[in-house]
């Protein structure tokens, strides 16, 4: 069984519609569903939001299913000044700042038709929202994109060795300015109304580029996204 992950169900929605489920659950950490997708036998869950969040769903994922891959599909915030909304990062190995450590990733897919960039990713245990940010961290690493999640899943899937893939669509390029997510979004990667409001009255230049987040980059990252790992679960 292949484990299919990401932080919300917005970021891989077409798969979610197209899995022929045989059983779901979950609980109020992680909903999960199991089928068959694209002739996969599949695992597919949502994490929430964070290192912390992607490592214990994970662990929960490991130890009731014991998947023999992991890919946890979702959004990447664009550090290369090349790349552009909707293009696919598929990691070669990830790196975590904070422990001064870097990991290789499973990324070795044989697709003939591979549109996707191989290359470093970086987890943050923020959001990565401003241009001056994501060149720093570009100048010193090299790395792609950076997310969220890969290195707790990692963090997670170390005792089992199972294989961690990361596949990325870029959300945002690296000279877009944003809000900071954390402070608008809950852990579950929802707009928190209550917390938004506030937010983009003090901070009202930052809503166009929002609203121009979610409405054009996040439906490209999304279709983008899932058009490749539905590429890459059929060439399995």
């Amino acid at each position: 069984m292949i484990a299919l992950l990401s932080a919300n169900w917005d970021e891989i929605g077409q798969l979610k519609k197209d899995i022929k489920i045989t059983k779901e659950g979950g609980n109020s950490e992680l909903q999960y569903k199991i089928g068959d997708l694209y002739g996969c036998s599949i695992i597919i869950a949502v994490t929430g939001v964070g290192i912390k969040r992607a490592r214990t769903a994970t662990s929960f994922i490991i130890q009731k299913f014991k998947p023999s891959l992991i890919v946890f599909g979702g959004f990447g915030g664009a550090l290369s000044p090349d790349l552009k909304v909707g293009d696919i990062i598929l990691g070669e190995s990830v790196t975590s700042l904070k422990r001064n450590e870097t990991t290789p990733l499973y990324s070795e897919f044989n697709l003939s038709e591979n549109n996707s960039k191989k290359g470093l990713l970086i987890t943050e245990s923020r959001f990565i929202n401003e241009p001056d940010q994501k060149k720093r961290l570009f100048d010193s690493t090299g790395a792609l994109v950076v997310d969220m999640e890969t290195w707790g899943v990692v963090e997670a899937a170390r005792q089992s060795g199972t294989p961690v893939a990361s596949v990325r669509a870029v959300s945002d390029e690296a000279d877009e300015c944003l809000p900071d997510m954390a402070a608008i979004y809950s852990e579950s990667g929802e707009l928190d109304v209550m917390k938004a409001e506030p937010y983009f009255k003090e901070n009202p230049e930052l809503l166009a580029p929002y609203l121009n987040f979610r409405l054009k980059n996040t439906p490209k990252a999304s279709d983008s996204l899932c058009n490749f790992l539905s590429y890459l679960l059929k060439n399995l």
